[in-house]
């Protein structure tokens, strides 16, 4: 499949106090070689937008599709009502915190959005965010951004550190807790009953294989292997967790070290 193109689009800020709100998100496209709108330039070859809407307390970037309107945007909110409401609903019950644990130093390997390192990080973890796609990377740095101006957030939000980097590249000498995956990678035949948004994101990133990842995570892992799967997918690798946590929605697949 062909890399979609994303383009920056900056729509003229309103308050001096927004700038820098502007100059951070240009200095990340500037950083992850993605390329400014020109004024005026129609956005033919552009596949994405990423578009810095102004809110009435911040500034902040929306991803759209050019190509299919309908499934955007998408913007990262850690003040949502749907990620406030797990965060305060039993936090600990919750099948992603027990499989993960909680007061440890975890590596989420594939972060995307970071809604569920937000919700690790609210149990009191310690996360290390990778994301592969420069512009899904953008959205993540930039909600972290505004949630750290946000006092009932920035707690949460200090212990998220995002880097934009591929797993199967990261080279850091050193070992996690937990390492935390959730691949992007649809097989094709599940492609179409995705999500609008997850659909939206696959498109983004590209075509991807999930094989290799399981065994590089445990390389990295001091206790447990963490895997995010649908309730009814195959195990990552057709290898056998030690145990899972099964919800309606997702399945924890937990693999001791």
């Amino acid at each position: 499949m062909k890399k979609a193109k994303v383009l920056l689009a900056i729509e003229g800020a309103r308050e001096v106090a927004e700038a820098p709100a502007v100059d951070f998100v240009r200095a990340l496209a500037r950083e992850h070689g993605i390329p400014e709108l020109p004024d005026g330039d129609p956005p033919d070859a552009a596949d994405f937008l990423l578009r810095v809407n102004f809110t009435e307390s911040a500034a902040g970037l929306a991803l759209h599709s050019l190509r299919e309107p309908r499934t955007g945007p998408v913007r990262v909110d850690f003040s949502a009502d749907a990620i406030q409401q797990r965060a305060r609903d039993d936090l600990r019950g919750q099948h992603l915190v027990r499989a993960v644990g909680t007061g440890l130093e975890v590596l989420d390997a594939t972060a995307g959005l970071g809604r569920d390192a937000f919700l690790l990080a609210s149990a009191g973890n310690s996360l290390h965010l990778l994301e592969r796609e420069p512009a899904i990377y953008a959205l993540l740095a930039d909600g972290l951004r505004r949630a750290a101006a946000d006092p009932d957030l920035a707690p949460v939000v200090e212990r998220m550190r995002p880097h934009c980097a591929d797993f199967r590249d990261w080279s850091k000498a050193r070992r996690y807790d937990v390492v935390y995956l959730d691949p992007m990678f649809p097989r094709p035949e599940k492609r179409a009953r995705g999500k609008k948004e997850m659909v939206f994101l696959q498109r983004l990133a590209g075509e991807g294989e999930e094989s290799g990842l399981l065994a590089k995570a445990l390389g990295c892992a001091r206790g447990r292997v963490v895997v995010k799967r649908p309730p009814r997918e195959a195990w990552m690798d057709a290898a056998e967790p030690s145990f899972s946590y099964r919800g309606r929605v997702s399945r924890y697949d937990v693999y001791q070290c």
